[in-house]
């Protein structure tokens, strides 16, 4: 026997414990991340910037190409692609402000909704870049990410990704589109009066992140039963 269900929204009268912040957090993230809503519409237009450092032996032509082939695998389209050569990482913004206003402009011009770099980006370097290009940004990792939740089938497949885009948004809570350090009273005893809504979100997430753990952990478990 199975059960299908979907989510239904919460009464409009019901106060949201966090003011509805975690639903707003939940739509940004599946309009820049989730490749199964994107790939209905054909997905998002993105610029992609391949980072190739100058000591770097790769051939930059061979980065390019596997780049866009993630980004479009993901259920993304390629509207323009470049090779930016790496002299000096800069810590704030990996490349430099004037090479992230031109990039952005170049974005634009070809019609781009999202910047994608391939490169390992800190969390306040992908703000940075954010603020300075005015575009959502994606690096390496969240592309590879969402490649591997488009094409997890198994159980213990999705959660491992469930897991893993969860300890990726951690550290990003801040600056991620909404007012996150204002300061909001406690509502129905849920949080106190000083609480930030980045430390509440953090405190969500963290308890999702011990949910999927331990649902892993019971999956695991499982499979061992099975094979004994």
């Amino acid at each position: 026997m199975k059960f299908h269900s979907k989510p239904v929204r919460e009464h409009v009268e019901v106060p949201l414990p966090d003011d509805g912040r975690w639903e707003e957090m939940v739509d940004y993230w599946s309009r820049r991340e989730a490749p199964q809503r994107g790939a209905l519409a054909g997905g998002n237009a993105c610029y992609v910037l391949s980072v190739h450092r100058h000591d770097d032996r790769g051939d930059p032509s061979a980065q390019l190409a596997e780049i866009t082939s993630l980004v479009e695998t993901q259920g993304d389209r390629v509207v323009a692609a470049q090779v930016h050569e790496l002299q000096r990482p800069d810590p704030r913004t990996l490349i430099r402000s004037g090479v992230a206003t031109r990039i952005a402009d170049n974005a634009r011009r070809a019609s781009a909704d999202l910047l994608v770099i391939d490169a390992e980006l800190t969390p306040s370097q992908t703000r940075n870049l954010e603020d300075a290009t005015g575009l959502p940004v994606a690096d390496r990792e969240a592309v590879i990410l969402n490649v591997f939740e488009r094409h997890a089938t198994t159980p213990r497949a999705r959660a491992q990704v469930e897991l893993a885009h969860l300890e990726y948004l951690r550290p990003r809570i801040r600056g991620i589109g909404l007012n996150m350090d204002q300061q909001a009273g406690g509502v129905m005893g849920n949080r106190g009066s000083g609480d930030t809504a980045s430390e509440l979100l953090a405190r969500t997430l963290d308890g999702r992140l011990v949910e999927m753990r331990r649902r892993l952990d019971e999956i695991k478990r499982t499979d061992a039963e099975r094979r004994r």
